[in-house]
């Protein structure tokens, strides 16, 4: 009874302090692993913002007040530094806190103090079949969007903290997602969230 009620308390503890801290949790992980759905999921639970890459592209021309043409060419040409520019904004929303910064956005803060850096990755087919699907495309295509994304995420990790992208002292944890549902690996991370501030 008494081991019941220590249960339940911490639950209540940690319910509120849930409602008062500002979490921020780093999803990076591979091309087709589930980045951006277990994030999302994941942030309905916490009640946290989702950005990504594509997102903060989105806000750059919208407020820019360009075309994406004029920013690739700005990109292309030198006149911008676009990784610089993201990560410079994705280091704004972790000073404000509440954020979930999931997929290659999310390598570019790998140095940085927050509370979860969790990797998502699955075998070469589970990705290929599930990015064929989501954008519609051919085996083939998704197969080289797959290996490229791969070759990028590598060559990002390795330039920017020399390590390989696949070290798991980079994490606190690396999740297969190929046999589990999208909302499992969500609560897993959540799960992971709330043991690691009770453990404290």
């Amino acid at each position: 009874m008494a081991m019941r009620q220590f249960d339940i308390n911490n639950r209540i503890c940690f319910i509120f302090w849930e409602k008062i801290m500002k979490h921020i949790i780093l999803i990076p992980g591979m091309l087709g692993a589930g980045c951006t759905k277990v994030a999302e999921i994941l942030g309905k639970k916490l009640n946290l913002e989702c950005i990504n890459t594509e997102k903060i592209v989105k806000r750059i021309v919208t407020e820019g007040r360009l075309s994406y043409t004029e920013l690739e060419a700005m990109t292309l040409s030198g006149e911008i530094n676009l990784e610089e520019v993201i990560q410079s904004i994705v280091l704004d929303y972790l000073s404000e806190g509440n954020v979930i910064v999931e997929g290659r956005s999310a390598f570019l803060v790998l140095d940085r103090d927050v509370d979860l850096k969790i990797f998502l990755f699955a075998d070469t087919e589970f990705r290929v079949n599930r990015i064929a699907e989501r954008r519609g495309i051919a085996l083939d295509e998704a197969r080289e969007a797959v290996r490229e994304s791969d070759e990028d995420r590598s060559g990002l990790v390795k330039r920017l903290y020399r390590k390989s992208w696949l070290d798991p002292t980079l994490y606190d944890m690396l999740i297969n997602t190929a046999n589990l549902k999208f909302e499992a690996v969500a609560e897993i991370i959540r799960t992971a969230l709330e043991n690691k501030y009770e453990k404290e």
